[in-house]
């Protein structure tokens, strides 16, 4: 599904939540040649305690589907909320209002010292919306994110008060 739908759109971010060890999670990928970010540290609604689920969200950020992946009514609802956002540009002319970069790529460094490379686009409440040079965008709780780098986007969300 991944590699059929995203240039329409799809972004895949797979939470690991079972507590494997890195180099479990490192072998799993590089065996299945997973392309999409498989992360931990994702907040969100708890929709089951079976494995594998899978949540579908559209772009503004609501639930359209909860369930099992190889339900096929999963599918539908990923294609229509493609061909919705697909049919909303189209309606645009132009395209539309671009939105700039809250802070543009760097590396960023959580509180245990790992850095990952991404912009972020914005900021809701401690969730930051980051995007890796591939397009693909993920949330990261930026309270995880070292000192220096909440400073950063505190400057970012406020220019006018660091001047």
């Amino acid at each position: 599904m991944d590699r059929r739908m995203k240039k329409k759109g799809l972004v895949i971010v797979a939470p690991e939540v079972q507590g494997s060890p890195d180099d479990a999670i490192k072998k799993l990928v590089d065996e299945t040649k997973i392309s999409y970010t498989v992360t931990r540290g994702i907040r969100g609604p708890n929709l089951s305690d079976g494995i594998p689920h899978m949540a579908v969200f559209d772009v503004s950020g609501k639930l359209i589907f909860s369930g099992h992946p190889a339900d096929p009514e999963s599918e539908k609802v990923i294609k229509k909320a493609l061909r919705e956002v697909e049919d909303s540009n189209a309606s645009t002319s132009g395209l539309g209002a671009i939105k700039k970069d809250l802070v543009a790529m760097r590396a960023w460094t959580n509180a245990e010292g790992r850095t990952m490379q991404a912009k972020l686009i914005e900021v809701s409440g401690t969730t930051g919306q980051f995007q890796f040079s591939n397009g693909r965008r993920f949330e990261y709780d930026i309270s995880k994110l070292s000192e220096a780098d909440q400073e950063i986007i505190k400057k970012a969300q406020n220019p006018e008060a660091s001047e």
